[in-house]
């Protein structure tokens, strides 16, 4: 599978943003459900069956972009260190200041490379979490590069992080967000503003800077989103989401991630709608940057 979404023509325009698509498909320290390895196949089988035309945006999402599927990294690997590092390999090739990328997970862990590799050149990254879990564990079952510590790890390379939708934290996690409320802006599910609102908020903290967005699966209700391996109930819907998108854009938007999808046999609707979440972050940037135009 070398395709992301049905375009009829992948190849090299100056006229349109090229994206790198990166499958990750590793799964060594999840911790209940399994099956994220699977996940970056299933989005991309998925995504061939989604409408590249947007009609309530009235634009096609390849009138803007084309896609670049890079192959995968090494698999042949003793620990999830190793594995973050072979991706750590294959982005040194790339221009952080240049290349766009999409990974797709596997196991929450894959982010930090890429968080590494862009906070290389922006000092004053923002990233973007949707999450069932603040991921801020120090460590996790004996490892500190495990799918619950990724966002811990990535506050180490001094970025602000701004996290949507959680609704489980542990102890350890609750007191590092109320400490470090400079850094961390955590929006909690049972607080959540309209999508406008929550939107308007993140605008401030952004400003100018950079933003990566990095996707778990586990961030949306489980009713639309079962195909995860740790299910929340209280999740973000659908309708809320393309809405926070929607007005959140424009911002320096730099890369994404989504991450953590486990398909469920025989029942392709988490995998579809995986595809969906992506298609609708790329057309309302598209959309709100080409405004401004």
């Amino acid at each position: 599978m070398n395709t992301f979404f049905d375009f009829t023509s992948q190849i090299d325009n100056k006229n349109k943003k090229k994206i790198f698509v990166l499958p990750c498909p590793y799964e060594g320290t999840v911790s209940y459900g399994t099956g994220t390895r699977f996940g970056p196949k299933a989005i991309m089988e998925a995504s061939i069956q989604i409408e590249t035309f947007d009609p309530e945006l009235n634009i096609s999402l390849e009138d803007y972009c084309y896609f670049k599927v890079l192959p995968e990294p090494k698999r042949n690997i003793n620990s999830v260190s190793e594995y973050l590092k072979n991706i750590e390999n294959i982005l040194q090739q790339f221009d952080p200041k240049q290349e766009f990328f999409i990974a797709l997970g596997g196991e929450h862990s894959i982010t930090l490379p890429f968080i590494k590799f862009y906070s290389q050149f922006y000092k004053n990254l923002v990233v973007l979490q949707i999450d069932a879990h603040a991921d801020l564990r120090e460590e996790y079952e004996g490892s500190r590069y495990s799918h619950a510590c990724v966002m811990k790890r990535c506050l180490e390379f001094n970025i602000d992080l701004i996290q949507v939708g959680i609704r489980s934290v542990c102890k350890e996690e609750a007191s590092l967000i109320k400490q470090k409320k400079e850094q961390i802006h955590t929006f909690f599910a049972w607080n959540l503003k309209d999508p406008f609102e929550t939107a308007s908020f993140c605008r401030q903290i952004i400003g100018n800077r950079p933003l990566y967005i990095t996707f778990d699966a586990d961030g949306l209700d489980p009713s639309i989103m079962p195909g995860v391996g740790t299910p929340e109930p209280e999740g973000i819907s659908y309708v809320w989401l393309k809405k926070f998108f929607f007005e959140l854009f424009p911002v320096n938007f730099i890369g994404l991630d989504f991450c953590e999808l486990a398909p469920v046999s025989s029942n392709v609707l988490s995998q579809s709608v995986a595809a969906k979440c992506i298609f609708k972050i790329l057309t309302s940037y598209f959309y709100k940057c080409n405004k401004l135009l």
